[in-house]
Protein backbone atom coordinates (compact mmCIF):
# COMPACT_ATOMS: atom_id res chain seq x y z
CA UNK A 1 0.00 0.00 0.00
CA UNK A 2 2.92 2.37 0.54
CA UNK A 3 2.81 5.65 2.42
CA UNK A 4 -0.37 7.19 3.84
CA UNK A 5 -1.48 10.73 4.68
CA UNK A 6 -4.53 11.51 6.84
CA UNK A 7 -6.80 14.44 5.96
CA UNK A 8 -9.52 15.49 8.39
CA UNK A 9 -12.52 17.12 6.72
CA UNK A 10 -14.00 19.95 8.74
CA UNK A 11 -10.86 20.61 10.74
CA UNK A 12 -8.79 23.78 10.68
CA UNK A 13 -5.38 22.11 10.84
CA UNK A 14 -1.73 22.99 10.73
CA UNK A 15 -0.19 22.10 7.37
CA UNK A 16 1.82 19.19 8.80
CA UNK A 17 -1.42 17.61 10.07
CA UNK A 18 -3.64 18.50 7.11
CA UNK A 19 -2.95 15.45 4.94
CA UNK A 20 -0.38 16.56 2.37
CA UNK A 21 -0.49 14.25 -0.70
CA UNK A 22 3.31 14.03 -0.93
CA UNK A 23 5.32 13.14 -4.03
CA UNK A 24 7.50 10.35 -5.38
CA UNK A 25 9.01 7.76 -3.05
CA UNK A 26 10.79 4.43 -3.32
CA UNK A 27 7.46 2.57 -3.09
CA UNK A 28 5.83 5.03 -5.53
CA UNK A 29 8.60 6.06 -7.96
CA UNK A 30 6.35 7.47 -10.72
CA UNK A 31 3.07 9.36 -11.11
CA UNK A 32 0.89 8.70 -14.13
CA UNK A 33 -1.07 11.94 -14.00
CA UNK A 34 0.63 14.46 -11.70
CA UNK A 35 3.65 16.54 -12.66
CA UNK A 36 6.43 15.71 -10.21
CA UNK A 37 9.81 17.21 -11.27
CA UNK A 38 12.88 15.09 -10.75
CA UNK A 39 15.42 16.17 -8.15
CA UNK A 40 12.99 17.52 -5.57
CA UNK A 41 13.89 16.91 -1.95
CA UNK A 42 11.59 14.97 0.39
CA UNK A 43 10.65 18.25 2.09
CA UNK A 44 9.86 19.99 -1.21
CA UNK A 45 7.48 17.17 -2.11
CA UNK A 46 6.00 16.94 1.38
CA UNK A 47 7.26 13.39 1.84
CA UNK A 48 8.58 14.29 5.30
CA UNK A 49 4.91 14.60 6.37
CA UNK A 50 3.82 11.16 5.14
CA UNK A 51 3.07 8.15 7.32
CA UNK A 52 5.55 5.49 6.17
CA UNK A 53 4.83 1.74 6.14
CA UNK A 54 5.39 0.25 9.57
CA UNK A 55 5.82 3.67 11.17
CA UNK A 56 3.54 5.89 13.23
CA UNK A 57 2.66 9.56 13.29
CA UNK A 58 0.70 11.59 15.83
CA UNK A 59 -1.78 14.00 14.28
CA UNK A 60 -2.61 16.98 16.50
CA UNK A 61 -5.88 18.85 15.99
CA UNK A 62 -5.92 22.10 17.96
CA UNK A 63 -9.69 22.67 17.52
CA UNK A 64 -8.99 26.38 17.19
CA UNK A 65 -10.06 28.71 14.39
CA UNK A 66 -9.34 32.42 14.14
CA UNK A 67 -8.03 32.32 17.70
CA UNK A 68 -11.25 30.88 19.13
CA UNK A 69 -12.59 27.37 19.74
CA UNK A 70 -13.51 25.65 16.49
CA UNK A 71 -17.21 25.40 15.72
CA UNK A 72 -18.94 22.10 16.37
CA UNK A 73 -19.27 19.99 13.21
CA UNK A 74 -19.54 16.50 11.79
CA UNK A 75 -16.02 15.63 10.61
CA UNK A 76 -14.49 12.71 8.75
CA UNK A 77 -11.04 11.59 7.73
CA UNK A 78 -9.46 9.55 4.93
CA UNK A 79 -6.13 8.85 3.29
CA UNK A 80 -4.97 11.61 0.94
CA UNK A 81 -1.93 10.04 -0.72
CA UNK A 82 -0.88 11.18 -4.18
CA UNK A 83 -2.49 9.12 -7.00
CA UNK A 84 -4.03 6.63 -4.53
CA UNK A 85 -6.72 8.50 -2.62
CA UNK A 86 -9.61 6.82 -4.46
CA UNK A 87 -8.34 3.26 -4.12
CA UNK A 88 -7.32 3.68 -0.47
CA UNK A 89 -10.71 5.16 0.42
CA UNK A 90 -12.46 2.35 -1.49
CA UNK A 91 -10.56 -0.18 0.62
CA UNK A 92 -11.81 1.35 3.87
CA UNK A 93 -9.37 4.05 4.94
CA UNK A 94 -12.05 6.46 6.14
CA UNK A 95 -13.76 7.24 9.43
CA UNK A 96 -15.83 9.90 11.16
CA UNK A 97 -16.29 11.69 14.47
CA UNK A 98 -18.28 14.56 15.94
CA UNK A 99 -16.84 17.77 17.41
CA UNK A 100 -19.13 19.39 19.99
CA UNK A 101 -19.07 22.79 21.67
CA UNK A 102 -20.90 24.79 24.31
CA UNK A 103 -23.03 26.66 21.79
CA UNK A 104 -24.61 23.48 20.43
CA UNK A 105 -24.87 22.00 23.91
CA UNK A 106 -27.10 24.94 24.82
CA UNK A 107 -29.62 24.07 22.10
CA UNK A 108 -32.41 21.56 22.65
CA UNK A 109 -31.52 19.38 19.67
CA UNK A 110 -31.83 15.57 19.73
CA UNK A 111 -28.81 13.92 21.32
CA UNK A 112 -27.58 10.58 22.61
CA UNK A 113 -29.16 7.63 20.80
CA UNK A 114 -31.27 10.11 18.79
CA UNK A 115 -28.13 11.63 17.23
CA UNK A 116 -27.24 9.27 14.36
CA UNK A 117 -24.09 9.60 12.20
CA UNK A 118 -24.67 7.77 8.89
CA UNK A 119 -21.81 7.14 6.45
CA UNK A 120 -23.00 6.35 2.90
CA UNK A 121 -20.63 4.56 0.52
CA UNK A 122 -20.93 2.56 -2.69
CA UNK A 123 -18.79 -0.53 -3.24
CA UNK A 124 -18.71 -3.55 -5.55
CA UNK A 125 -18.23 -7.11 -4.31
CA UNK A 126 -17.42 -10.32 -6.18
CA UNK A 127 -19.39 -13.59 -5.90
CA UNK A 128 -17.48 -14.41 -2.69
CA UNK A 129 -18.56 -11.08 -1.17
CA UNK A 130 -15.00 -9.78 -1.36
CA UNK A 131 -14.28 -6.18 -2.29
CA UNK A 132 -13.22 -5.78 -5.93
CA UNK A 133 -10.30 -3.66 -7.12
CA UNK A 134 -11.66 -1.73 -10.13
CA UNK A 135 -8.88 0.88 -10.35
CA UNK A 136 -7.37 -0.20 -13.64
CA UNK A 137 -7.67 1.29 -17.10
CA UNK A 138 -9.66 4.39 -16.13
CA UNK A 139 -8.69 7.43 -18.21
CA UNK A 140 -10.02 11.01 -18.16
CA UNK A 141 -12.65 12.03 -19.01
CA UNK A 142 -14.20 8.54 -18.74
CA UNK A 143 -12.94 7.97 -15.20
CA UNK A 144 -15.07 7.56 -12.11
CA UNK A 145 -15.70 4.31 -10.26
CA UNK A 146 -19.32 3.56 -9.33
CA UNK A 147 -20.05 0.77 -6.84
CA UNK A 148 -22.92 -1.64 -7.42
CA UNK A 149 -24.01 -1.79 -3.76
CA UNK A 150 -24.64 1.10 -1.38
CA UNK A 151 -23.64 0.66 2.26
CA UNK A 152 -24.68 2.70 5.29
CA UNK A 153 -22.17 2.48 8.15
CA UNK A 154 -20.67 -0.52 6.37
CA UNK A 155 -23.92 -2.50 6.06
CA UNK A 156 -26.03 -3.20 2.99
CA UNK A 157 -29.69 -2.10 3.31
CA UNK A 158 -29.62 -1.86 7.12
CA UNK A 159 -32.55 -1.00 9.36
CA UNK A 160 -32.55 1.01 12.57
CA UNK A 161 -35.24 1.15 15.29
CA UNK A 162 -36.43 4.64 16.25
CA UNK A 163 -39.11 6.00 18.53
CA UNK A 164 -41.87 8.36 17.34
CA UNK A 165 -39.73 11.36 18.29
CA UNK A 166 -37.36 13.82 16.60
CA UNK A 167 -33.98 12.45 15.49
CA UNK A 168 -30.87 14.18 14.24
CA UNK A 169 -29.42 12.40 11.20
CA UNK A 170 -25.84 13.31 10.32
CA UNK A 171 -25.45 12.17 6.71
CA UNK A 172 -22.02 11.79 5.09
CA UNK A 173 -21.20 10.78 1.52
CA UNK A 174 -17.85 8.94 1.41
CA UNK A 175 -18.37 7.53 -2.10
CA UNK A 176 -15.46 8.27 -4.38
CA UNK A 177 -17.64 9.44 -7.26
CA UNK A 178 -21.35 8.85 -6.69
CA UNK A 179 -23.91 11.40 -5.47
CA UNK A 180 -27.20 10.85 -3.63
CA UNK A 181 -30.45 12.79 -3.86
CA UNK A 182 -31.80 12.05 -0.39
CA UNK A 183 -35.48 11.85 0.54
CA UNK A 184 -37.84 9.89 2.76
CA UNK A 185 -40.02 7.23 1.15
CA UNK A 186 -43.25 8.67 2.62
CA UNK A 187 -42.51 12.17 1.33
CA UNK A 188 -42.10 13.60 4.83
CA UNK A 189 -39.98 16.76 5.08
CA UNK A 190 -36.50 16.90 6.54
CA UNK A 191 -35.41 19.99 8.46
CA UNK A 192 -31.83 20.75 7.45
CA UNK A 193 -29.83 22.34 10.27
CA UNK A 194 -26.18 21.91 9.25
CA UNK A 195 -23.64 21.29 6.50
CA UNK A 196 -20.08 19.99 6.62
CA UNK A 197 -19.10 23.24 8.38
CA UNK A 198 -21.60 22.94 11.23
CA UNK A 199 -24.87 24.67 11.99
CA UNK A 200 -26.48 26.90 9.38
CA UNK A 201 -27.80 30.38 10.26
CA UNK A 202 -31.36 29.04 10.24
CA UNK A 203 -33.09 25.69 9.61
CA UNK A 204 -34.42 24.89 6.16
CA UNK A 205 -37.36 22.64 5.34
CA UNK A 206 -36.49 20.26 2.47
CA UNK A 207 -37.97 17.17 0.80
CA UNK A 208 -34.90 16.21 -1.21
CA UNK A 209 -31.22 16.97 -0.67
CA UNK A 210 -28.43 16.42 -3.19
CA UNK A 211 -25.20 15.35 -1.48
CA UNK A 212 -21.98 14.93 -3.44
CA UNK A 213 -18.78 13.13 -2.46
CA UNK A 214 -17.37 14.46 0.86
CA UNK A 215 -20.44 16.61 1.55
CA UNK A 216 -22.31 16.33 4.83
CA UNK A 217 -25.82 17.38 5.67
CA UNK A 218 -27.56 17.22 9.02
CA UNK A 219 -31.33 17.00 9.24
CA UNK A 220 -33.98 16.70 11.91
CA UNK A 221 -36.60 14.06 11.10
CA UNK A 222 -39.78 14.04 13.16
CA UNK A 223 -41.05 10.45 13.40
CA UNK A 224 -43.93 11.37 15.73
CA UNK A 225 -46.55 10.98 12.97
CA UNK A 226 -45.08 7.68 11.74
CA UNK A 227 -45.67 5.46 14.80
CA UNK A 228 -45.69 1.76 13.87
CA UNK A 229 -44.51 2.42 10.31
CA UNK A 230 -41.35 1.61 8.36
CA UNK A 231 -39.81 4.52 6.48
CA UNK A 232 -36.95 4.31 3.99
CA UNK A 233 -34.17 6.78 3.45
CA UNK A 234 -33.87 6.75 -0.33
CA UNK A 235 -31.94 8.36 -3.13
CA UNK A 236 -33.72 9.33 -6.32
CA UNK A 237 -32.45 9.96 -9.81
CA UNK A 238 -32.20 13.66 -10.34
CA UNK A 239 -35.15 15.35 -12.02
CA UNK A 240 -34.78 16.81 -15.55
CA UNK A 241 -34.54 20.38 -14.31
CA UNK A 242 -30.96 19.77 -13.09
CA UNK A 243 -27.82 19.14 -15.07
CA UNK A 244 -26.91 15.47 -14.48
CA UNK A 245 -23.56 15.45 -16.31
CA UNK A 246 -20.95 13.90 -14.06
CA UNK A 247 -23.18 13.70 -10.98
CA UNK A 248 -24.13 10.00 -11.36
CA UNK A 249 -26.84 10.11 -8.74
CA UNK A 250 -27.91 6.77 -7.27
CA UNK A 251 -31.54 5.65 -7.44
CA UNK A 252 -32.89 3.29 -4.78
CA UNK A 253 -33.30 2.61 -1.06
CA UNK A 254 -30.39 3.21 1.31
CA UNK A 255 -31.74 2.10 4.70
CA UNK A 256 -34.94 1.70 6.70
CA UNK A 257 -36.19 3.25 9.93
CA UNK A 258 -38.62 1.11 11.92
CA UNK A 259 -40.71 3.40 14.08
CA UNK A 260 -41.94 2.14 17.43
CA UNK A 261 -45.56 2.52 18.50
CA UNK A 262 -45.05 3.82 22.03
CA UNK A 263 -45.78 7.48 22.76
CA UNK A 264 -43.68 9.68 25.00
CA UNK A 265 -43.02 13.41 25.36
CA UNK A 266 -40.38 15.00 23.13
CA UNK A 267 -38.56 17.87 24.83
CA UNK A 268 -36.31 18.65 21.87
CA UNK A 269 -36.74 21.86 19.92
CA UNK A 270 -35.27 23.40 16.76
CA UNK A 271 -34.95 27.18 17.13
CA UNK A 272 -35.81 29.54 14.27
CA UNK A 273 -32.24 30.80 14.27
CA UNK A 274 -29.20 28.55 14.73
CA UNK A 275 -25.64 29.87 14.31
CA UNK A 276 -24.89 33.25 12.73
CA UNK A 277 -22.26 33.61 10.04
CA UNK A 278 -18.87 35.01 11.11
CA UNK A 279 -18.30 38.73 10.58
CA UNK A 280 -15.79 38.24 7.74
CA UNK A 281 -18.52 36.87 5.45
CA UNK A 282 -20.25 40.28 5.47
CA UNK A 283 -17.06 42.08 4.47
CA UNK A 284 -15.99 39.79 1.62
CA UNK A 285 -15.55 41.59 -1.70
CA UNK A 286 -17.25 40.47 -4.92
CA UNK A 287 -14.11 40.84 -7.06
CA UNK A 288 -11.94 37.69 -7.11
CA UNK A 289 -8.37 37.75 -5.86
CA UNK A 290 -7.67 34.43 -7.58
CA UNK A 291 -9.20 32.41 -10.42
CA UNK A 292 -9.07 28.61 -10.52
CA UNK A 293 -10.00 27.24 -13.96
CA UNK A 294 -10.77 23.54 -14.40
CA UNK A 295 -9.87 22.07 -17.80
CA UNK A 296 -8.86 18.81 -19.45
CA UNK A 297 -6.06 18.36 -21.94
CA UNK A 298 -2.93 16.62 -23.11
CA UNK A 299 -1.59 15.04 -26.29
CA UNK A 300 -0.19 11.64 -25.34
CA UNK A 301 -1.95 11.41 -21.97
CA UNK A 302 -5.16 13.21 -21.05
CA UNK A 303 -5.28 14.71 -17.58
CA UNK A 304 -7.56 16.93 -15.54
CA UNK A 305 -5.98 20.32 -14.88
CA UNK A 306 -6.32 23.44 -12.77
CA UNK A 307 -5.03 26.61 -14.41
CA UNK A 308 -3.49 24.49 -17.16
CA UNK A 309 -1.43 22.27 -14.86
CA UNK A 310 -1.70 18.99 -13.00
CA UNK A 311 -0.60 18.73 -9.37
CA UNK A 312 2.99 19.55 -8.46
CA UNK A 313 3.64 19.36 -4.68
CA UNK A 314 6.47 21.89 -4.95
CA UNK A 315 4.36 24.53 -6.70
CA UNK A 316 1.73 26.86 -5.24
CA UNK A 317 -0.78 28.83 -7.33
CA UNK A 318 -1.88 31.39 -4.74
CA UNK A 319 -0.33 33.07 -1.70
CA UNK A 320 -3.06 34.46 0.58
CA UNK A 321 -1.84 36.39 3.61
CA UNK A 322 -2.49 35.27 7.14
CA UNK A 323 -5.43 36.96 8.90
CA UNK A 324 -6.96 38.20 5.65
CA UNK A 325 -10.12 37.32 3.73
CA UNK A 326 -9.89 36.57 0.02
CA UNK A 327 -12.44 35.94 -2.70
CA UNK A 328 -11.73 33.17 -5.20
CA UNK A 329 -13.44 32.26 -8.45
CA UNK A 330 -13.76 28.63 -9.57
CA UNK A 331 -14.69 28.06 -13.23
CA UNK A 332 -15.50 24.68 -14.77
CA UNK A 333 -14.46 24.61 -18.43
CA UNK A 334 -15.14 20.87 -18.85
CA UNK A 335 -18.33 19.08 -19.90
CA UNK A 336 -18.83 17.17 -16.63
CA UNK A 337 -19.55 18.18 -13.05
CA UNK A 338 -16.88 18.36 -10.38
CA UNK A 339 -17.12 18.57 -6.59
CA UNK A 340 -14.46 21.01 -5.42
CA UNK A 341 -13.03 20.81 -1.91
CA UNK A 342 -10.75 23.46 -0.43
CA UNK A 343 -8.54 22.77 2.57
CA UNK A 344 -7.49 25.02 5.48
CA UNK A 345 -10.74 26.83 6.25
CA UNK A 346 -14.49 26.96 5.74
CA UNK A 347 -15.82 28.92 2.79
CA UNK A 348 -18.81 31.14 2.06
CA UNK A 349 -20.46 31.00 -1.37
CA UNK A 350 -21.08 34.55 -2.55
CA UNK A 351 -22.41 33.82 -6.03
CA UNK A 352 -23.22 30.90 -8.30
CA UNK A 353 -23.19 32.04 -11.96
CA UNK A 354 -23.49 35.65 -10.87
CA UNK A 355 -26.57 35.02 -8.71
CA UNK A 356 -26.93 34.72 -4.93
CA UNK A 357 -26.59 31.15 -3.62
CA UNK A 358 -29.70 29.03 -2.97
CA UNK A 359 -30.80 28.90 0.70
CA UNK A 360 -29.06 25.57 1.37
CA UNK A 361 -25.73 27.10 0.27
CA UNK A 362 -26.15 30.41 2.07
CA UNK A 363 -23.93 29.18 4.89
CA UNK A 364 -20.39 28.01 5.58
CA UNK A 365 -19.27 24.99 3.56
CA UNK A 366 -16.05 23.32 2.41
CA UNK A 367 -17.21 21.32 -0.64
CA UNK A 368 -19.12 22.59 -3.69
CA UNK A 369 -20.67 21.16 -6.86
CA UNK A 370 -19.42 22.97 -9.96
CA UNK A 371 -21.40 22.04 -13.06
CA UNK A 372 -20.22 22.40 -16.69
CA UNK A 373 -19.55 26.05 -17.55
CA UNK A 374 -20.47 27.15 -14.03
CA UNK A 375 -18.67 29.91 -12.18
CA UNK A 376 -18.53 30.07 -8.37
CA UNK A 377 -17.43 33.01 -6.25
CA UNK A 378 -16.21 31.97 -2.78
CA UNK A 379 -14.81 33.83 0.21
CA UNK A 380 -12.47 32.33 2.80
CA UNK A 381 -10.68 33.67 5.87
CA UNK A 382 -7.08 32.53 6.41
CA UNK A 383 -6.29 32.44 10.09
CA UNK A 384 -3.90 30.86 12.61
CA UNK A 385 -1.65 28.78 10.35
CA UNK A 386 0.73 29.42 7.48
CA UNK A 387 1.90 26.76 5.05
CA UNK A 388 0.74 24.74 2.05
CA UNK A 389 -2.81 23.48 1.53
CA UNK A 390 -4.54 21.87 -1.46
CA UNK A 391 -7.65 22.50 -3.52
CA UNK A 392 -9.01 19.58 -5.54
CA UNK A 393 -11.98 17.71 -6.92
CA UNK A 394 -13.46 15.24 -4.44
CA UNK A 395 -14.63 12.96 -7.20
CA UNK A 396 -11.53 11.06 -6.17
CA UNK A 397 -10.62 9.60 -9.55
CA UNK A 398 -10.46 13.18 -10.84
CA UNK A 399 -8.15 14.15 -7.96
CA UNK A 400 -5.88 11.17 -8.59
CA UNK A 401 -5.83 12.01 -12.32
CA UNK A 402 -4.48 15.53 -11.89
CA UNK A 403 -7.38 17.71 -10.72
CA UNK A 404 -5.57 19.15 -7.71
CA UNK A 405 -3.61 22.31 -7.04
CA UNK A 406 -2.09 24.08 -4.06
CA UNK A 407 -1.98 27.41 -2.28
CA UNK A 408 0.33 28.68 0.43
CA UNK A 409 -0.75 30.88 3.33
CA UNK A 410 2.02 33.35 4.09
CA UNK A 411 2.64 35.96 6.75
CA UNK A 412 1.61 39.50 5.81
Amino acid sequence: MGELSVHLHGAHSRTQFDGQPGGLTKSQPTSLYCSIPRGLSAREMGNDLLLEPGASKTYVYDLVEDGRPERASFQWYHDHRLDRTASHSWKGLAGMFIVEDGFEDGLELPRGERNLPLMIADRTFDRHNQLTDPFHGQRPPADGILGESVLVNGAYMPHHPVQPLRYRLRLLNVSAFRSYNLQLSNGAPMLQIATESGLMPKPLRRREILIGPAERVEVIVDFSQMAGESVELRSSKRHPGRNPNGAHTYGGALMQFRVGSGRRPDRTHVPRHLRPLPAWTRKAKRKPDKRWEITIGGFFKTTWRINGRTFNPAQSEAFPKLNTTETWEIVNKTNVAHVMHLHHTDWYLLERNGKPPPPWEDCLKETFFVYPNEKLLLAGHFSDYTGKFVIHCHMLDHEDHGLMSQFQVVRG
